[in-house]
């Protein structure tokens, strides 16, 4: 399965109409910062999933933009919701336990992705491997090793 690319109409979907209302009346760029917030969380869990990845002699992804693994689009929509209310206190009220538990869930799932212990964040990821990018691993030192003179 391909990765997916996070939306702020997605995001939106996602949030309460009375928190869209605040978050215009607080904003002035309202959609410029739903924008800013996606794409700092999607750059945050391309670098855990690369961390993931060069555990396994993977190369790294790139040029990813907006696009996360599949499993990790609906910890992504919970984490920018953390983030808008981070950024405007009055969106905070909006936040009770069922978020909290999200959010929690949404940052095991960071830390899984940087473990490597989360499914399918390869999947569709060879479409942001660099053409000739050969394993993550590297060697150094002699070329040819001597096992018999140490």
């Amino acid at each position: 399965m391909a990765w997916v690319q996070l939306a702020g109409s997605s995001l939106r979907d996602r949030l309460d109409t009375t928190e869209i209302d605040s978050l215009v009346e607080e904003s002035a760029d309202a959609d410029g910062k739903i924008d800013e917030i996606l794409s700092q969380v999607a750059q945050d869990i391309v670098g855990r999933v690369n961390a993931g990845r060069r555990k396994r002699g993977l190369p790294p992804v790139s040029g990813t933009g907006l696009y996360v693994p599949p499993g990790s689009a609906r910890h992504a929509y919970t984490l920018a919701r953390r983030l808008l209310t981070d950024s405007f206190p009055s969106l905070s009220d909006y936040n009770g336990e069922d978020r909290d538990r999200a959010y929690d869930k949404a940052e095991d799932h960071l830390r899984d992705l940087a473990e490597n212990r989360a499914d399918a964040d390869d999947t569709g990821a060879e479409d942001f491997e660099p053409e000739d990018s050969g394993s993550s691993f590297r060697t150094g030192g002699k070329d040819l090793m001597d096992f018999i003179n140490f």
